[in-house]
């Protein structure tokens, strides 16, 4: 029997057809998510006590051909006078009786006087649930179980079309789900008399809505199919598809998008244009416009049909799914966006109709949302090469940035820690991607600079919600070498601001003592950042060195040593562990480093630098203690004042902060200018030591770090200071020669890379005749063992 045929059938268990009206359309476009999973499978032995003789329910009694009991249960009869449990014993016992009791019917009336409004009410044990497990069963049984299948899926989508009650629709549409993943073949042959077939008995918009609801239609091709026979003019195909889409898209809950009902309503809006469309049609699309336009009501641009642009919007995501769709097509959907859009206004509304349309899509879940964000990032790019001139590109280029950062930053207010941040990162991604692939050089620098400040509005300390995927932007592969491998190093300053943001944001995350698994995560992903600058790029970090360490905390130390390890890749030099290793006499350690003095911009406060080239040509004692008040200051600790205290006691309610940036641009720029002048009368040495001597032990240990942090590759920066660590080492009191062992040794434990100047300084040190004889190398075991490893390691390799 064909599935046509079923509908020309009489059969006195039928009835009239309900109208649309007539059933509950609120509840088709519900939030409740029903698929095959909602029935109980397997065999109704493993959960339920049922009835010994129940154990013959899956074989045929003796006195009865198979296929015949098979059918007869299948048949159809207007007789509700039996029970499920009726139906069971029959089937036990063997009997006559099994013959006149239907399990179909008694499906019929369950559902009719279950007194339960939507099927996912329903229990697991429900008699409704029982008999759809046991009919797959039965027909299994059958001599052409395929055939009588197809027969019962005849007689389901018979049901369907005949239901008026929610329960009914959503009961039957469920089934035949479950039948279609038992038999997909029957399956197929079904959905195709209910997309191909010519048969206006089939324009049921509620039973078509809820086979969509549960995503038993394939949309595609029954939009397809639909848009033709509207287009010929076929009998109630207009007022079906507008009633259609209306339950699908015009919902509280919409269970589709537009993009899935594209070329039924183009089709129906071409009828409503031309002024030939019937009511029903003209009320849809008057609705569908309102509701596009209320979701700009503050927007008032009379030119722009808001209509008319997400409908080319979704025309376009559905042809770029198409692999065989040609760029002369696409052009061409692109060239009547240009037109419908008018002006740069209209171009910047589309764009941000576009953006958040797709985004919408992906945050709701919506079936093929990710590709809709890759077609929005291949429009963009097609806009962009289609305008007259490389400046309007340019300037579109900049519209596209703009629109999505404001967008996202839009998205990143309103919803807070539920931000989804993944299709932004996608979209800015693609859209980085397919500019830069164009290979339009007029562009190539208006990409780069536009991207690039997008990333740096973008920052994390901004926009937390964004820093994963603003960690992944940063080091795309596309960017990094379109920034730093240029010769003329035009892009440096640039990704020296990024940097800088990320470390920024990273350092006060890294200084708790209880770090959570996403700052462990972000932590990470830079430090695969640093290697690959410090594998690819390390001039960069050579340069900027001093910018990136003054904002890394001082307990990572191993992020601190990656970036001082860095060295030019062209240098090559000695082993640190060569014996009777002498920095002086290395040729590199003559030459001055490559370093961004950016640092030293924060000396020109209150004309501080004056007095320190001041001090630097004339040494002069009282520049000290106004270079301590410089990198210093000091607050009042809160204590209630007691008439008995003493001058003393009040001088420890202090509190001495430190100016680390003050204090690192001090200790390099001295040193700079007087780098040939011996130790011993160095003005820089001096200076050194009076702040150490003058300043709080954690300020003595920033200052003795700073100077650790110039122990790099070799060079005259190098040498300078690890000649100067050792001079300090001998000439200064115990406790700073305990912080200048410990600064050292804390840098060296932690896993590679190790600065090859600290490396050097620490063999020097501890080659000292007198070194071991300090009470701080022995102070406890596990201190003990530490240096006997190291010093055990360094003798091996040497």
């Amino acid at each position: 029997m064909k599935l046509y045929e079923m509908f020309a059938q009489k059969s006195s268990a039928s009835s009239s057809q309900p109208s649309t009206a007539a059933i509950d359309q609120s509840n088709l476009s519900g939030s409740s998510n029903i698929n095959n999973k909602s029935l109980p499978r397997g065999s109704p032995n493993s959960h339920h006590n049922f009835p010994p003789h129940l154990s013959d329910f899956l074989n045929s009694p003796p006195n009865a051909p198979t296929n015949d009991l098979v059918a007869a249960k299948l048949e159809v009869r207007d007789d509700r006078s039996f029970t499920l449990n009726t139906v069971m014993e029959g089937l036990g016992s063997g009997g006559t009786c099994c013959l006149e009791k239907q399990m179909l019917v008694e499906l019929d009336r369950l559902i009719q006087h279950s007194g339960i409004i939507t099927f996912s009410l329903l229990p697991p044990n429900h008699d409704i649930c029982l008999v759809m497990r046991q009919i797959p069963l039965l027909i299994s049984q059958s001599l052409h179980p395929q055939q009588t299948m197809l027969t019962f899926v005849e007689k389901i989508i018979y049901m369907l079309y005949k239901s008026n009650t929610t329960l009914a629709l959503e009961a039957y549409t469920v089934f035949l789900q479950s039948l279609f993943d038992t038999a997909p073949e029957v399956g197929r042959e079904a959905l195709l008399w209910l997309v191909y077939a010519d048969d206006e008995r089939k324009f049921n918009p509620s039973v078509i809505a809820m086979l969509i609801r549960c995503q038993i239609l394939p949309l595609e091709e029954f939009d397809i199919q639909l848009a033709k026979l509207i287009q010929a003019k076929a009998d109630l195909a207009s007022e079906f598809a507008a009633d259609l889409v209306r339950i699908c898209l015009l919902t509280p809950n919409p269970m589709t998008n537009l993009e899935n009902h594209i070329l039924t309503v183009t089709t129906l809006r071409q009828q409503f244009l031309s002024g030939e469309s019937s009511p029903r049609v003209t009320s849809f699309i008057q609705d569908l416009k309102e509701r596009v336009d209320n979701v700009y009501p503050s927007i008032k641009l009379p030119h722009i049909n808001c209509l008319e642009l997400r409908l080319l919007l979704a025309e376009w995501n559905q042809l770029s799914q198409y692999p065989i769709v040609n760029d002369t097509l696409l052009g061409g959907i692109v060239k009547r966006i240009l037109s419908a859009t008018k002006d740069n206004d209209g171009k910047c509304f589309f764009l941000r109709m576009g953006t958040e349309t797709c985004v919408q899509h992906y945050m709701m879940g919506k079936p093929k949302a990710i590709q809709y964000v890759d077609a929005l990032a291949k429009l963009m790019t097609f806009m962009v090469a289609l305008e007259d001139s490389p400046k309007q590109q340019s300037k579109m280029v900049g519209h596209i940035i703009s629109v999505i950062v404001l967008v996202l930053a839009q998205y990143h207010e309103s919803m807070g820690p539920h931000f989804n941040q993944k299709p932004f990162f996608r979209l800015l991604s693609m859209v980085f991607t397919e500019l830069s692939k164009s290979r339009v050089k007029a562009i190539d620098a208006s990409v780069l600079s536009c991207f690039s400040d997008a990333l740096y509005t973008l920052q994390p300390l901004q926009f937390p919600g964004f820093a994963f995927s603003w960690l992944q932007l940063v080091s795309h592969r596309m960017l990094l070498p379109q920034l730093l491998a240029k010769n003329d190093r035009s892009g440096w300053k640039v990704y020296q601001k990024l940097i800088l943001c990320l470390l920024k944001f990273l350092g006060p995350l890294l200084e708790n003592q209880a770090l959570q698994t996403a700052t462990k995560a972000f932590y990470h992903g830079t430090l695969r950042l640093l290697v690959v600058l410090l594998h690819d790029f390390p001039e960069f970090l050579c340069d900027y060195y001093m910018v990136f360490v003054q904002v890394i905390p001082h307990t990572c130390i191993q992020l601190r040593n990656m970036v001082l390890s860095a060295f030019p890749l062209v240098m090559h030099f000695p082993d640190p562990l060569t014996p009777d290793l002498c920095l002086g006499l290395l040729p590199e350690c003559k030459e001055d480093p490559s370093i961004a003095m950016s640092f030293a911009s924060i000396l020109t406060e209150q004309h501080f630098n004056v007095k320190l080239d001041h001090f630097i040509q004339h040494d002069t004692s009282s520049f000290y203690q106004e270079a301590l008040d410089f990198v210093t200051t000091t607050t009042t600790r809160k204590h209630s004042a007691s008439p008995h205290e003493d001058e003393e006691e009040k001088d420890h309610l202090k509190l001495q902060h430190v100016r680390e940036d003050a204090l690192n641009a001090l200790v390099l720029y001295t040193a700079t200018h007087v780098i040939h002048v011996p130790l011993e009368s160095n003005p820089a040495i001096k200076l050194y030591m009076y702040l150490v001597n003058h300043m709080s032990r954690q300020g003595s240990y920033l200052v003795l770090s700073a100077m650790a942090d110039h122990l790099r590759y070799p060079n005259s920066h190098t040498q300078f200071f690890s000649q100067a660590i050792l001079y300090l080492f001998q000439e200064m009191s115990q406790q700073t020669k305990e912080q200048i062992t410990r600064i050292l040794l804390e840098r060296l434990i932690v896993n590679r890379p190790h600065p090859w100047g600290l490396l050097a300084t620490f063999i020097g040190l501890i080659k000292e005749p007198n070194f071991w004889e300090h009470s701080f190398v022995r102070s406890s075991p596990e201190i003990e063992r530490l240096f006997d490893n190291v010093a055990r390691s360094i003798k091996r390799l040497s």
